[in-house]
């Protein structure tokens, strides 16, 4: 619903509990860089400036001057997000095909596969399809303009319900199969050094669109802040940002973050503490200097497991360097640290491999090889299993001395 005064809006939630799988979502940098997703609907195409790109969000075709298609917020994330968590990121047969089932995509965008939000995701899917995004190189003015989803795979099947009335019709259900990528978004998720990961249960927790919008770009800011040295930046400044209504007294101003406090759901208290990948969230509310406006203060407080120095002597370390590779390399190789993807944790764990205590070296090995890699060692594991290969030892030794054999391989037999 969408309450009056400027308050936040909350549309397709259920309070239902989490699930508790957290699908971990690879999607372009430049969409957690800045304020790409707006916060509420909008009418017409919007800019934003990131970089040396300057990227222009729906509301225009780039051949049909005289049609206006969807302009595109971030309910239209949310929807692309959940959908790029049921992409396979080894699979290059070069589909681009996503094949889901609508239950289930319902499930991770809502928590839900109600009626009504079904309908309404449906509606949210079907603007991707039409609409477009431009990205223009701000030096030399050359544009390129896509979409997201080439287009729907549907079927038409007869009611199956005997006792539903509509049994009796010519009406029918719309079975919704999976989807293909545009050639040229698949193609930005194939650069793996232009991809950033997001927690996709931790977004979807999130009830306000105003703070799913400052979610998704404000934490890149703060990432190198403290509690006594935070990132600031003014409501007012934020709020046209995130293309949510700035409201015209600093009273109202402060009103939109902090509705709700009572119920504990206000905008900054359904930020702070949220998990990232390398911490949690943090955000306050303070008086600018001259007392003309309210700014907020964000910073991030590391997960001990980011900030924990990195062992020298360790064996992975030793491995690395004993191929002839510099400790530079591996500094840059480390500092890119991801963590370990569904599609990973589910070879994983038909390998039969123990990850709780092995997690962070797993990790690491993935940051260290490349990720065909370290997806060939996780299939080879898997498929050892599932062959019924007896292991010397066990299956979680096979595959650390596997990964082992192939950081301290020389660098001359590792080059392609």
């Amino acid at each position: 619903m969408e309450e009056n005064g400027g308050s936040p809006t909350y549309e397709l939630q259920e309070l239902l509990p989490q699930r508790s799988r957290a699908y971990l979502v690879a999607a372009p940098k430049d969409y957690f860089l800045g304020p790409v997703f707006a916060a509420t609907k909008q009418n017409g195409p919007r800019e934003v400036t990131i970089g040396n790109r300057s990227y222009t969000i729906g509301g225009f075709h780039p051949i049909k001057r005289n049609l206006s298609p969807p302009a595109l917020d971030v309910r239209h994330a949310r929807a692309i997000f959940s959908l790029l968590s049921f992409r396979d990121p080894f699979d290059d047969d070069g589909t681009r095909l996503i094949r889901f089932s609508f239950n289930e995509f319902c499930r991770r965008y809502a928590n839900s596969n109600g009626g009504r939000y079904a309908r309404a995701i449906k509606d949210i899917l079907g603007d991707l399809t039409d609409a477009y995004i431009r990205i223009t190189n701000v030096t030399t003015g050359i544009s390129h303009s896509y979409r997201l989803i080439e287009r729907v795979d549907i079927e038409d099947r007869p009611i199956r319900k005997n006792n539903s009335h509509l049994a009796t019709s010519n009406q029918s259900e719309m079975w919704f199969n999976g989807c293909t990528l545009s050639p040229e978004f698949s193609g930005l998720l194939n650069r793996i050094t232009e991809l950033q990961h997001l927690k996709l249960n931790v977004f979807t927790s999130i009830r306000s669109t105003l703070a799913q919008a400052i979610y998704l770009y404000i934490p890149s800011r703060a990432y190198h802040h403290t509690a006594s040295n935070p990132f600031e930046i003014n409501a007012t400044k934020l709020l046209e940002q995130v293309s949510f209504p700035v409201p015209f007294h600093k009273s109202v101003r402060k009103r939109v973050f902090t509705m709700h406090e009572k119920e504990g759901h206000s905008v900054l208290q359904q930020l702070d503490h949220l998990e990232t990948l390398s911490g949690h969230f943090r955000v306050a509310l303070v008086e600018t200097e001259d007392k003309s406006d309210w700014k907020l203060q964000s910073w991030l407080e590391k997960s001990p497991s980011a900030s924990k120095p990195l062992n020298g002597s360790s064996k992975l370390v030793a491995a690395y360097l004993k191929s002839g590779r510099s400790q530079e390399h591996l500094n840059q190789a480390l500092s890119n640290i991801h963590p370990l993807t569904d599609y990973e944790t589910e070879m994983l764990e038909t390998a039969q491999v123990e990850i709780g205590k092995h997690r962070r070296f797993f990790e690491m090995a993935k940051a260290i090889l490349t990720n065909t890699r370290f997806a060939g060692l996780l299939a080879e594991a898997k498929g050892a299993s599932l062959e019924g290969l007896v292991a010397t030892k066990n299956p979680t030794a096979r595959l650390i001395h596997r990964i082992m054999e192939s950081i301290s391989a020389p660098i001359q037999n590792t080059r392609k």
